[in-house]
């Protein structure tokens, strides 16, 4: 058996595929790309592949995981490419790994998310009179814990966004709950899951950010 780590981006109208469609939606794909799926025992059996956190219907991810068992090793070049061609437009394979047996699977490896968050000019005129900074603390007495779950976060009036590093799971913060104070902080409605993208997905462990391809680090 070989574990093996994909990178994949859903964006354009892939997007609105809900997280159940995109999961029917690759696992069809890599059977007709012919991967060597490992698959469980039992009467139904089904192929052993792990997805990372959920994206909400209408943000586009631009770096997805999702971890797959082959029943033997294969060249990573070769089947993103009879991938891609199996996969619908919207979605598209990026990198393939293999995993080493003492590697975290996604679900407990993957505790950090950065997201950029278009802003009109509707928007960034509502908060020339008061800074992200104090935007935040006001809404921390409304939403404990939103301030301490966003990590770092940088507005770009000119570009037209805004980018927040936060926790994700148990302990963070979640995209609903973000665009719901940010809405509130600001007094519009606007700022909806289809103005939204994941850029990135992290592990964050003694304050070294680690992407789940370890193929860069950084320091928080």
């Amino acid at each position: 058996m070989s574990r093996y780590r994909l990178e994949y981006m859903k964006k354009d109208t892939a997007r609105y595929l809900s997280h159940r469609e995109l999961m029917t939606t690759l696992q069809r794909a890599l059977k007709r790309a012919s991967f060597p799926l490992t698959y469980t025992k039992g009467h139904h059996p089904r192929p052993k592949l792990s997805y990372g956190p959920p994206l909400g219907v209408g943000v586009a991810g631009l770096r997805e995981y999702m971890d797959l068992e082959l029943d033997r090793q294969i060249s990573s070049r070769e089947y993103i490419q009879f991938l891609n061609d199996q996969l619908h437009p919207g979605i598209s394979a990026r990198d393939l790994v293999q995993l080493d047996p003492a590697d975290m699977g996604l679900g407990k490896f993957i505790n950090l998310a950065c997201y950029r968050i278009e802003l009109d000019s509707a928007i960034s005129s509502a908060i020339t009179t008061i800074s992200w900074e104090q935007l935040f603390n006001k809404l921390e007495e409304e939403y404990p814990g939103l301030k301490e779950g966003l990590l770092k976060w940088c507005a770009d009036p000119v570009e037209g966004y805004l980018e927040v590093l936060m926790q994700v799971g148990q302990e963070g913060v979640s995209l609903r709950n973000l665009l719901e104070a940010l809405n509130k902080g600001i007094g519009t409605t606007v700022l909806l899951p289809s103005l939204v993208t994941r850029t990135g997905l992290f592990h964050l462990e003694n304050g070294m950010i680690t992407d789940p391809l370890n193929k860069c680090t950084y320091l928080l």
